[in-house]
C-alpha cells in the first residue's frame, strides 16, 4: 500500500534539481574552505595533552560525519517519499530516506544493522557513508560532554583562546555546512535537526531499548548531558574563584573550557524544548505523573542553576582569588613587607 506524504511538509521523491545540486555543492565547498582554516589553526596550537588531542579527534569525526551525509545527499538519485518523522529523528531519517537506506523508529540500531547488510550494494559507496555519518553523531556527542566535563575538572584546556578570524572561519564553516545539508535535502532537514539528534542518540548508544514507566532514551541521554556538563561547569568555576579544590586553571583556559562546555549546554537544553516530551506508560495516574514530571524538571532546573553560579563566577571580569600555592599569595604579602621596611 502507497504511503500518502503530506504536501504542506513539502517532502516528495523527486530527485534532487540540478539547480539545488550546485547551490548545495557551492555551500559545501565554501563551508570546507572555512572549516580548513580554522582546523589549521586547531593543529598548529595542538598541546601535547590527551585532552587536548581528544578533543581535536572528536571535532574532526563531527566535520567528517558532515561532509560524508553532504556528499551523500548530493549523490542521491532514488529517495523515498515518507510520513515526516518527529523532530528528533528528523535529520536521521530525513538521510536515509534521501539515500534509499533503512528507516524506522529505533533508526540508531536498524541502520547500524542496514549498513552491515550490503551483499546487493557496493561496498562503501555514497549511502553508506552518509549513514556512517549519521551513525557517529551519538558517540561524537558522548566523546565531547565526557572531554569537556574531565577538562574543567582536570583544569585543562582543550584548546588555547581563538584568534577572531578563527571563530568566524568555524561559525561560518559550520552555517554554511549546515545550509548545504538542507539544500541537498530538498527541505527535508532543517537548521538544528543534526543538533537534536546528536543529543537524542546519546541514549540511543547507550541503552538498546526504552524501558517501561522510564522516559525515553532520547529524553534521558540528554538530560544526563545537560546535568554531568552543568556540575562540571559550577565545580570549575566555584573552584578557580573561592574554594580551590581543582587543579587551577589561567584565566584563558578557563573561559575556552567553559565557553564551550556552555554552548553544548545550550544544545542539549535547545534538544529538551524542542523534542517531544516524554509520555510514560502510567498517564491514567495523574497525580504521579505530575510528581515525576515535576522531579524530572526541577532537577534538570537545579542542576542548570548551578551551572550558571559556576559560569559567571569563572568568567565574570574581576580578581579570581589564587589558591593556597599560587604564587601570587606569596608574593602579595612579602611586596607588602618590603615596602614598608623600605620607608615607602
Amino acid at each position: 500500500m502507497a504511503i500518502r506524504v503530506s504536501t504542506t511538509a513539502g517532502l516528495t521523491a523527486r530527485p534532487l534539481l540540478p539547480a539545488r545540486r550546485w547551490l548545495a555543492t557551492a555551500f559545501l565547498a565554501a563551508g570546507l574552505m572555512m572549516l580548513a582554516g580554522w582546523m589549521a589553526w586547531r593543529i598548529a596550537t595542538l598541546g601535547a595533552h590527551p585532552i587536548q588531542v581528544i578533543a581535536l579527534l572528536v571535532e574532526l569525526s563531527g566535520w567528517t560525519g558532515a561532509v560524508l551525509v553532504a556528499l551523500g545527499l548530493l549523490a542521491a538519485r532514488e529517495p523515498r517519499a515518507v510520513v515526516p518523522p518527529d523532530h528528533t529523528y528528523r535529520y536521521a531519517a530525513a538521510v536515509a530516506d534521501r539515500v534509499g537506506r533503512t528507516r524506522s523508529t529505533d533508526l540508531y540500531r536498524d541502520l547500524r544493522a542496514a549498513i552491515d547488510r550490503r551483499a546487493t550494494r557496493a561496498v562503501g559507496d555514497g549511502a553508506d557513508r552518509a549513514m556512517i555519518g549519521v551513525l557517529i553523531d551519538g558517540p561524537r556527542r558522548i566523546a565531547l560532554v565526557a572531554t569537556l566535563s574531565v577538562a574543567l575538572l582536570l583544569g585543562v584546556s582543550p584548546a588555547p583562546v581563538p584568534p577572531v578570524w578563527a571563530l568566524v572561519a568555524v561559525f561560518a564553516g559550520t552555517a554554511l555546512v549546515a545550509t548545504a545539508h538542507v539544500v541537498a535535502s530538498d527541505g527535508r532537514i532543517r537548521f538544528g535537526d543534526r543538533t537534536r539528534w546528536s543529543f537524542a542518540s546519546i541514549g540511543e548508544v547507550l541503552a538498546s531499548s526504552d524501558r517501561d514507566d522510564v522516559a525515553p532514551r532520547r529524553w534521558v541521554g540528554t538530560v544526563a548531558a545537560v546535568v554531568v556538563l552543568n556540575l562540571a561547569i559550577a565545580l570549575r568555576g566555584m573552584s578557580d574563584r573561592w574554594t580551590h579544590g581543582l587543579p587551577p586553571m589561567t584565566d584563558d583556559e578557563r573561559l575556552v573550557t567553559i565557553v564551550w562546555a556552555t554552548l553544548i549546554v545550550a544544545g542539549g537544553l535547545y534538544t529538551l524544548r524542542t523534542i517531544p516530551t516524554p509520555k510514560l506508560g502510567n498517564q491514567h495516574l495523574v497525580a504521579r505523573r505530575l510528581d515525576e514530571r515535576t522531579a524530572r524538571q526541577s532537577a534538570l532546573g537545579a542542576a542548570v542553576c548551578v551551572g550558571l553560579v559556576g559560569l559567571l563566577a569563572g568568567i565574570l571580569p574581576g580578581s579570581v582569588d589564587a589558591g593556597p600555592d599560587d604564587p601570587l599569595r606569596i608574593e602579595a604579602p612579602t611586596q607588602v613587607v618590603a615596602d614598608g621596611a623600605s620607608g615607602g
